[in-house]
């Protein structure tokens, strides 16, 4: 682990209400005292701080940043970063931190300045696919339509909406009480949970102040997520395009109130139930495919050396059905988006981290040999997949009947896990297969040629997730630096290539709360 520490140089510069500063180390905890070195800049200056030699920032100098930038934008300081290295920039772009950055560092691509061979430019926080494995889109932008009324007001917005839109949606909570607003999504290419839960709070205000919203435009995916959220409830009347309207499929299912939001209470102790075996820890694992089975005993490794502490690996995957003890009896939990949601909610547990961009999406599979190639060909079929309190469920299900409504009346099978569901498919006993799109590319060739994608989900909104048990709370913390910092040495990268995962995130409190959401409304009572 690399342990060097933080050193700012001041940089000359002609104007004293320019300032730049070329940071070498670690942003870290130690880097606290130092950093505090740039609190005494004048007010109304612009400061540029160069991290072309900043080997890593973890989550506390996260912290220590954000706390600087606070102070620099209320004294009205400009703020301008180059020289960001990747995992940098992906850490200050899930982290929120590029709303501090000046707007024009959006535009520096073509400034030869700011690029280098071994280091990413801090503009690729906004824009640049090579952060995410799933393409990202720049900024949110909204701009106002022309209107011959004050009370009918007209919104384009292109962008993604996400963590940072948050402060241009905030411009939209000025909308004068009793009109009607129209948004139009024509260029929004996504909306993930946290740019969800945004507009839920914006719709909540406008509802409040008997504001009639009216979207317009939104492509499949956007309008997928809009119906599982309940969000189509606070659009007009008057809206009636197919992606906004609810899908009477699932119109059995109530409809979220404010108090499903709420966690649930803690019904069952669990501090009874938690063996520590002396020193020993005990963490189950429920693996994103077949291909980190080995990743993970390497983990386990890891994680001992460590937390200096034994750890008992518990690996669930597939056909792994055999379990030794319930996923509620272990101290650290790696698991699905509502499994980790139903420990949340139900047992206490403390939600942690989850992997940098990756989401849990779903495909929905048929036989090669299938001669339907018309989804209505399907009509009073079977479909197979592992478990009903699922995500991959959920989405699966909402994809299907919202491509064709008359699949609203499939009959549904549920496995107990991917592997026999395959195998159910393969062998006739069903038509259709939902599997996680993760499981399904660690499928073998030979297996993947026997099967045929109708459909994949590109939602970007719910994820694994690491989870601590209540009793736990202090290991949570020491777990969360571990795995924030395993970029940072040669065996931490090697262990996460090993898992095919770039990295560690801590997700924030409206992602849960929108988890929590779905979780409530969909899943079966426990």
């Amino acid at each position: 682990m690399n342990q060097s520490k933080l050193k700012i140089q001041p940089q000359p510069s002609p104007e004293k209400l320019a300032q730049q500063f070329f940071l070498i180390g670690t942003v870290d905890v130690e880097a606290v005292d130092t950093l505090k070195t740039l609190y005494i800049l004048p007010p109304n200056c612009s400061v540029e701080l160069d991290f072309s030699q900043v080997d890593r920032v973890n989550s506390m100098g996260l912290a220590q940043l954000l706390k600087l930038f606070e102070l620099w934008q209320n004294r009205s300081n400009q703020i301008r970063i180059t020289h960001v290295n990747r995992m940098i920039g992906i850490l200050f772009k899930m982290t929120g931190l590029t709303r501090f950055l000046v707007e024009e560092l959006a535009h520096e691509a073509a400034s030869p300045s700011i690029q280098t061979p071994s280091a990413a430019p801090v503009q690729a926080i906004h824009a640049s696919p090579a952060i995410a494995n799933t393409a990202v889109s720049e900024s949110l932008e909204i701009r106002p339509q022309p209107s011959g009324s004050s009370l009918n007001q007209q919104f384009f917005l292109n962008g993604m909406i996400d963590v940072n839109a948050v402060h241009a949606l905030e411009t939209l909570y000025v909308v004068p009480a009793n009109s009607s607003v129209t948004l139009d999504f024509t260029q929004v290419q996504r909306v993930n949970s946290m740019g969800l839960a945004q507009l839920l709070k914006l719709f909540q205000h406008w509802q409040g102040c008997h504001i009639s919203v009216r979207v317009t435009n939104t492509n499949r995916m956007i309008g997928v997520l809009f119906k599982m959220t309940g969000l189509t409830r606070f659009l007009s009347d008057e809206q009636t395009p197919a992606d906004s309207k609810p899908n009477a499929a699932v119109g059995n299912i109530p409809t979220p109130t404010a108090a499903s939001l709420a966690p649930k209470a803690v019904n069952k102790p669990i501090s009874a139930g938690i063996q520590n075996n002396g020193d020993k820890l005990s963490l189950w694992v429920s693996a994103q495919s077949s291909q980190q089975m080995n990743g993970w005993y390497f983990f386990n490794t890891y994680l001992q050396r460590h937390l200096g502490r034994e750890v008992h690996l518990e690996l669930s995957h597939g056909a792994m059905i055999e379990r030794r003890k319930k996923i509620e009896e272990a101290n650290i939990v790696f698991t699905k988006p509502f499994e980790a949601t139903h420990l949340m909610l139900e047992h206490g547990y403390k939600p942690l981290l989850r992997p940098i961009d990756q989401t849990d999406e779903v495909t929905l599979l048929v036989r090669n040999d299938d001669s339907r190639l018309d989804l209505k060909e399907f009509k009073g079929g079977k479909i197979v997949t592992a478990a009903q309190d699922n995500f991959v469920y959920l989405l699966g299900r909402f994809l299907l009947e919202e491509s064709e409504s008359s699949l609203a009346d499939m009959e549904y099978v549920f496995s107990g896990h991917d592997i026999k569901a395959l195998q159910m498919l393969l062998k006739g006993s069903a038509d259709i297969l939902f599997m996680l799109s993760d499981t399904y590319k660690g499928l073998s060739s030979l297996t993947r040629k026997m099967l045929r994608e109708i459909d994949q989900s590109e939602t970007a909104f719910a994820f694994h997730m690491f989870c601590v048990a209540p009793d736990y709370a202090e290991i949570g913390d020491v777990l969360a630096e571990v795995l924030l910092d395993m970029n940072q040495d040669s065996q931490g990268r090697q262990v996460l290539a090993d898992l095919g995962v770039p990295g560690w995130i801590k997700p924030t409190q409206d992602e849960c709360e929108m988890l929590a959401m779905l979780f409530n409304r969909y899943a079966p009572a426990h």
